[in-house]
């Protein structure tokens, strides 16, 4: 079990990786359903086939990331009661509400396409992207309490800069995304076109939120450091009498 967790971190980055490479390539390469430059990520997933793997792949995503959150509020609640560190706000608590909501905002993406549910997709891209930024602004806060017991300073520096880098981009995405979007007089948003009005600013919002998915994946996968440090007990079922 302990081997299968150490592992969890890597394989949710493996799993969203190769989902977003094989819808990137047929929406964009083999099927043409986007054509500009860099599209939105959940646009490479917005038309069949692609849209199928896309659902799928961040369904499956989501679930394990959301495991992972919740391991990770375990270990450093656990780090908390053994070195009588005080979590005077709830810190990890919160952390793990903000983890919680991300991961359901990406359910929300993989399964409410742009063009079927506009509200919804952008209701859960910013969970996934802004509360997603919290979360990991909220463990920096943790991981700075706890690095004394731990170690790992250099570690959680580059996890700070992590988490500038993905407040800075989810903020620049969003509003140059209102803004585009406001100048966009074309027919297929998932066809935008220099002639379309706002392609420029539409492209600085793609831009941003790839590389604040990426900061925000990159984040998730450090948990491996601490993951490989952790046992996980099965759990113990016991049968009431007359059951078997």
């Amino acid at each position: 079990m302990s081997g299968i967790i150490r592992l969890l971190p890597w394989a949710i980055v493996a799993l969203i990786t190769c989902t977003t490479s094989i819808t990137f390539y047929l929406s964009y390469i083999k099927y043409e359903h986007v054509t500009y430059i860099l599209p939105y990520i959940s646009d490479t997933g917005t038309f069949p086939p692609e849209s199928c793997i896309f659902g799928q792949g961040f369904n499956i995503g989501s679930a394990l990331i959301a495991f992972a959150i919740y391991l990770k509020y375990l270990q450093v609640k656990e780090i908390y009661k053994k070195h009588h560190i005080e979590d005077k706000y709830n810190v990890n608590k919160l952390a793990l509400i903000l983890g919680l909501m991300a991961s359901a905002g990406l359910n929300l993406v993989a399964n409410f396409q742009e063009t079927n549910a506009f509200s919804i997709h952008w209701f859960g891209a910013i969970l996934t992207f802004g509360v997603g930024s919290l979360y990991i602004s909220f463990q920096c806060y943790v991981y700075i309490k706890i690095s004394p017991v731990i170690g790992q300073r250099k570690l959680t520096m580059f996890r700070i800069l992590l988490s500038l880098v993905s407040a800075i981009g989810f903020i620049v995405c969003t509003v140059t995304a209102f803004r585009s979007y406001g100048e966009f007089k074309g027919k297929d948003v998932t066809k935008w076109q220099k002639e379309d009005g706002g392609f420029q600013v539409h492209q600085i919002s793609t831009i941003t939120e790839w590389i604040t998915a990426s900061s925000i994946i990159i984040y998730i996968s450090l948990f491996y450091e601490e993951f490989k440090r952790i046992t996980v007990k099965p759990l113990n079922i016991s049968l009431e009498d007359g059951i078997a």
